[in-house]
């Protein structure tokens, strides 16, 4: 379910669910519930968040305001048991249908693991709009999507989350169903139709995927006879990496400082000197925790990165969460399978940063490392040197 953009603050709850066996975080667990409200003001700068707090939490926070989301209040609940009815305990229910009456927010936004039933009882439970982490995302990629290929690939991930979600009429149904002439249907029936028009279209759009994905290969299988050394861009959403591409190749690929702004592989031309020419193709940001249903709707796209000799892991070097999105990476690269491929990382955004023995710190923890500025250019010189060796190296073996 998404808010109505039309409408003016667009201001949210947001409540963090905490497993009570995970780490505490740095968070006093005696502390009182009240205590444990943390006002939207702590995030103005930065959002201020503590450093001593769970990481996902901070990236949480991120996805939320990336999404052009304005907080009204940051909650918090301590999960010692799933509730059937409404995951969360009564006590913390109560406490956050307070917090709707006194702020009236347009919706309520959780990272907790709710399943239909749960977001549909609090949904009547607080009498406003509840979004989960996935809802979330999947409006930050459907604003986002610009090219035709871009589109069918977050609608059909977007069928295949709300499909197993279709259990019965209102709510639920008209989430899924309210393009497809279903709101205010009833029964079984309704949902069944429903069902049918949905995986109908998800074939639809599987088979039109295909047919992109080889022209893809097609692309990938010319420039391996060429013989052209190919580099990918990888790294967290919103590192900077369309940046980097077009400051290495003189180009002008759609750059914005926002979640997602490139959805579909662009490649580039780069001339390094001395005869040497590489491919530079820029990639789909990485998230934690991407729902599954995107994850495999943009596999296809990640197959750019596998045909690949090298990559270019972008960091931004200027987030308090930089050493959780350079793990998170890390991970997700496995994850694909792309964990054997040669990798430099590439520290991004570095004119951001006040504190040089903060950038020293980070390079010492990664050998081989490059820090560079793709907006001032500083580091660049390195950067395409890193290239050269690399490109050389492949070309001597």
């Amino acid at each position: 379910m998404a808010i109505d953009r039309g409408k003016t603050g667009r201001n949210v709850i947001v409540l963090l669910v905490e497993d009570a066996t995970s780490q505490s975080g740095g968070h006093d667990e005696n502390a009182s519930a009240s205590a444990d409200t943390i006002q939207a003001g702590l995030f103005a700068n930065r959002y201020g968040f503590d450093e001593g707090g769970p990481q996902e939490d901070f990236d949480f926070i991120e996805l939320v305001i990336a999404d052009d989301l304005s907080i009204s209040s940051v909650m918090r609940a301590k999960l010692r048991r799933i509730s059937p009815r409404t995951y969360i305990g009564s006590g913390k229910v109560n406490e956050v249908a307070e917090a709707v009456r006194r702020l009236r927010p347009d919706a309520v936004v959780t990272n907790g693991q709710l399943s239909p039933v749960h977001q549909r009882n609090l949904e009547e439970e607080w009498s406003t709009t509840v979004l989960t982490r996935a809802d979330i995302i999947f409006d930050i990629f459907e604003r986002n999507a610009s090219t035709s290929e871009g589109k069918l690939q977050v609608e059909l991930a977007r069928l295949s989350y709300e499909l197993p979600r279709v259990t019965g009429i209102g709510k639920e149904l008209s989430r899924t169903g309210g393009d497809m002439g279903t709101r205010g249907g009833g029964g079984e029936q309704v949902t069944a139709m429903t069902k049918d028009r949905i995986r109908k279209r998800i074939r639809q759009l599987e088979t039109r995927v295909e047919k992109l994905k080889k022209v893809r290969e097609l692309r990938r299988k010319r420039r391996v006879r060429a013989g052209m050394f190919t580099v990918s861009l990888i790294g967290y959403t919103n590192s900077g990496k369309s940046s980097l591409l077009n400051a290495l190749t003189k180009s002008d690929a759609e750059v914005a400082e926002r979640y997602f702004t490139t959805l579909d592989p662009t490649s580039r031309s780069l001339y390094l000197g001395s005869g040497t020419r590489i491919v530079l193709s820029d990639t789909v940001g990485f998230l934690n925790d991407l729902p599954p249903e995107l994850s495999a709707a943009f596999r296809a796209t990640m197959e750019e990165v596998a045909e690949s000799d090298l990559l270019l892991h972008v960091v931004d070097a200027s987030r308090e969460n930089v050493v959780f999105r350079l793990e998170s990476g890390s991970r997700i690269l496995e994850e694909y399978g792309f964990s054997a491929i040669p990798r430099v990382v590439v520290f991004n955004k570095i004119d951001l940063l006040d504190d040089e023995e903060h950038l020293a710190r980070l390079q010492e923890q990664v050998t081989g490392s490059v820090a560079v500025s793709a907006h001032t250019g500083n580091g660049l010189d390195k950067l395409m040197q890193v290239l050269c060796d690399e490109a050389e190296t492949r070309v001597t073996d």
